[in-house]
C-alpha cells in the first residue's frame, strides 16, 4: 500500500503538470481580447486596456505597438522588450493605445503597467509612431525601467525622407523638419538652415517663392538661379469695353504676375465731374477766340473705343522703346497714346479731349498744403517736412482733365521687403511749361499703401508720409518740373534745361513727341517698402490741369511707361530716380 502511494502520487503531479501548462500554453495564444478588471488578470506579456477592460498584447500584436520599437531612429532604451515592429504607418495615424497613468514614485502592485513621462512635444505623443513608454511593476513593488518610448527625430536627408514613416511625428508622412518656419520641410525645401544658404535667411528661400534676380541665388527650388520670368506673352490683346481684362493686362505687361496679383482696376482719378467747356467746338471769329460754353458731364471711365485709346500693353513704344522686362510696355496717356497733342484750340476727341474729369485722391491731397496740387520745390514750391492732414476742410478737392489711374493690389513674397519698377514720363509741355506760374503741368503720382512704416518704424528707409513715391530727391514730382533737376534727359537743343539732355531725342522718334520738339524724362527707377506677406495698394495716375480758351485743358497731352516690377530683398530709397 505504502508503495502504491509512492508511485500514484509522482503521477498525479506529472499529469497535473501536463494538464495545468498545456491549458495555459494553449490560454496564452487566446487571451487576446479576453476581459480584465486589472492587468493581474493576464498573462505576462498582456495589459488590461484600461478602457476596452480586454487583455491587450504589449509585443505589437494585433493593432497594439506600445512597447515595441518602430524605428531604431525613434526608440528609448527598449532592450528589455527584446522585440521590435515596422511601424510604416504611412498615413501617419494614431494606432497606439491609451496608456495608463500614474505616479512613478508611489508603490505598485507587482505586474502592473504604467505610462512613463512623454519626454518630447505633448503635440507629438500618439502622432505617427510617437508614443510614451511603459514601466511594468516589480516583484519587489516597484515601478521597473520605461521602455517603448518613440520620440519624433528631425526628418531631413535622403534616408528618413524616404522611408514612408512620419518621423517628426507632425502628422504628415516624410515632409520634412520645417526648421526655417517658412511652411516648407526639409524634404521639400532646398534651403532649410543657414549653413546651406550662402549667408541668407532659410526662411526667405523655399519652393515657390519670388526668384530675386541678381542675388545668385535659387530663391524658389527649382534648380535655376536668377531666371527672369514674365507673364504678359500669352496675354491676348487689349479689347475695347473689357477694362477689367484689360487692368489684369496692364499689370502682366508691368511684370506683375501670379498669384502675387491679387486685382487691377482702370478708373478715373476721383469722382467724375461736370465742367464748363466749349465741348466739340474749335471757337469762332478772330483766331476762334469766341466759344459756346455749357455744362458737360465726365465720361465714368477713361477714353478707350475703336478711334482712340488712352492706355495700351505694347511690343514697343515709338521706334526705339523696348520693354525692360517681358514682351509689352503698360502705356496710361492723358490723350490717345501713339498720337499725342497740342491743340489748345479745339476741345474734340482729335485735340485731344477725352470728355473726362474728375476728382483726385482725396486721401492724397488732403496732405497737400492748402488743398492744392503741389508745385516743385525746383519750381518755388515748398518742400513739405511735416505730416499734414484735414488740409481739404471747408475746401474743395482739385479737379483735373483727361484722368486715368490703374489699381493694383499686390500681395508681397515673404521674401520680399521692397520693390521697384521703371517708368518714363513724356510730355508735349516740354519745354514750354517748365515751372509755369499758372501750374499748368501734367502731373503723374504713384500712391503706396503700406503697413511698412507701422510695422518698421524704426527702419532707416521709410515710405514718404504722402504715400506718394513719384518724386525726386528734391521732393519734385514727376512731370516736366523734374528738368530744373536734371531727369528730362531725352529731348533736344530748344529751351532753358537742354543742357540736362543727356540721352538725345533718339527715343522720341516715332512717339509723336517728336513732332512737338518736346521731351520726355528717360527710364528711371521707382521703389518702395512693404511688410513681407502683406498685400499692397498701388495707384498709378496721370492727369492734365490747367485752363486754356476753350475752357478745362484737354490738349497738350502727356505719357507715362510703365515696366520692370520687381521685389527687392531689402528695404531701400523710397521715391523715383534715375536707375
Amino acid at each position: 500500500m505504502k508503495l502504491l502511494r509512492l508511485i500514484l502520487i509522482p503521477a498525479v503531479f506529472v499529469l497535473c503538470f501536463v494538464s495545468c501548462t498545456g491549458d495555459e500554453d494553449e490560454n496564452e495564444g487566446n487571451n487576446q481580447g479576453a476581459a480584465c478588471s486589472s492587468n493581474l488578470d493576464c498573462p505576462v506579456g498582456y495589459y488590461c486596456h484600461p478602457e476596452q477592460k480586454v487583455c491587450t498584447s504589449q509585443s505589437g500584436n494585433g493593432n497594439n505597438s506600445d512597447v515595441s520599437d518602430s524605428d531604431s531612429n525613434h526608440s528609448g532604451d527598449d532592450s528589455d522588450t527584446g522585440s521590435s515592429s515596422d511601424n510604416t504607418d504611412t498615413d501617419s495615424g494614431n494606432n497606439n493605445p491609451p496608456v495608463k497613468e500614474c505616479s512613478m514614485s508611489s508603490p505598485c502592485t507587482p505586474g502592473d503597467t504604467c505610462g512613463c513621462d512623454y519626454q518630447a512635444d505633448p503635440a507629438t505623443e500618439n502622432v505617427g509612431p510617437c508614443r510614451r513608454g511603459i514601466s511594468t511593476c516589480k516583484e519587489d513593488g516597484t515601478w521597473g525601467k520605461c521602455v517603448g518610448e518613440v520620440l519624433p527625430v528631425n526628418e531631413i536627408g535622403a534616408e528618413l525622407c524616404g522611408n514612408g514613416i512620419d518621423d517628426d511625428c507632425n502628422g504628415v508622412v516624410d515632409d520634412g523638419t520645417d526648421f526655417d518656419g517658412d511652411g516648407f520641410g526639409a524634404c521639400s525645401d532646398c534651403c532649410e538652415t543657414a549653413s546651406s544658404c550662402n549667408g541668407f535667411d532659410p526662411a526667405t528661400i523655399y519652393p515657390g517663392a519670388y526668384e530675386m534676380i541678381g542675388d545668385e541665388v535659387d530663391n524658389n527650388c527649382n534648380g535655376e538661379v536668377d531666371e527672369a520670368t514674365s507673364c504678359d506673352g500669352t496675354d491676348e490683346p487689349l479689347a475695347v469695353g473689357d477694362y477689367a481684362g484689360n487692368a489684369i493686362k496692364l499689370a502682366h505687361a508691368m511684370g506683375i504676375c501670379g498669384d502675387q496679383l491679387v486685382s487691377a482696376e482702370i478708373s478715373l482719378a476721383g469722382d467724375p465731374v461736370t465742367e464748363y467747356i466749349a465741348d466739340n467746338s474749335c471757337g469762332s471769329g478772330l483766331f476762334g477766340s469766341t466759344y459756346n460754353k455749357s455744362d458737360r458731364t465726365s465720361r465714368s471711365m477713361p477714353y478707350y473705343e475703336n478711334d482712340y485709346k488712352t492706355f495700351a500693353a505694347e511690343p514697343k513704344f515709338g521706334n526705339n522703346i523696348t520693354p525692360m522686362e517681358g514682351s509689352k510696355i503698360a502705356i496710361l496717356s492723358t490723350g490717345p497714346w501713339n498720337k499725342p497733342t497740342k491743340d489748345a484750340e479745339c476741345a474734340t476727341l482729335e485735340a485731344g479731349d477725352m470728355k473726362t474729369a474728375s476728382k483726385i485722391p482725396s486721401d492724397w491731397i488732403n496732405m497737400m498744403p492748402n488743398c492744392a496740387i503741389p508745385k516743385s520745390p525746383s519750381c518755388g514750391g515748398t518742400t513739405v517736412t511735416e505730416e499734414l492732414s484735414n488740409q481739404c476742410e471747408n475746401k474743395t478737392i482739385p479737379s483735373v482733365q483727361d484722368p486715368i489711374m490703374l489699381t493694383l493690389k499686390v500681395k508681397a513674397p515673404m521674401n520680399a521687403r521692397a520693390f521697384q519698377f521703371n517708368l518714363f514720363f513724356f510730355s508735349v509741355e516740354y519745354p514750354n511749361t517748365v515751372c509755369n506760374d499758372n501750374n499748368y503741368n501734367d502731373f503723374f503720382i504713384a500712391l503706396l499703401d503700406s503697413e511698412h512704416n507701422t510695422t518698421y518704424p524704426d527702419d532707416e528707409f521709410q515710405n514718404p508720409y504722402d504715400k506718394n513715391l513719384a518724386k525726386d530727391d528734391k521732393g519734385n514730382p514727376v512731370g516736366v518740373d523734374l528738368a530744373p533737376n536734371g531727369l528730362f534727359m531725352v529731348c533736344g537743343s530748344n529751351g532753358s534745361y537742354a543742357s540736362n539732355c543727356t540721352q538725345g531725342t533718339t527715343l522720341l522718334e516715332g512717339t509723336g513727341f517728336d513732332s512737338f520738339s518736346s521731351g520726355g524724362t528717360g527710364w528711371l527707377t521707382t521703389r518702395g517698402n512693404v511688410v513681407p506677406g502683406e498685400t499692397i495698394t498701388l495707384r498709378l495716375a496721370l492727369w492734365e490741369q490747367g485752363e486754356v480758351s476753350y475752357g478745362p485743358d484737354h490738349s497738350w497731352d502727356s505719357t507715362v511707361l510703365l515696366d520692370g516690377f520687381k521685389w527687392l530683398p531689402k528695404p531701400a530709397k523710397a521715391g523715383t530716380g534715375q536707375q
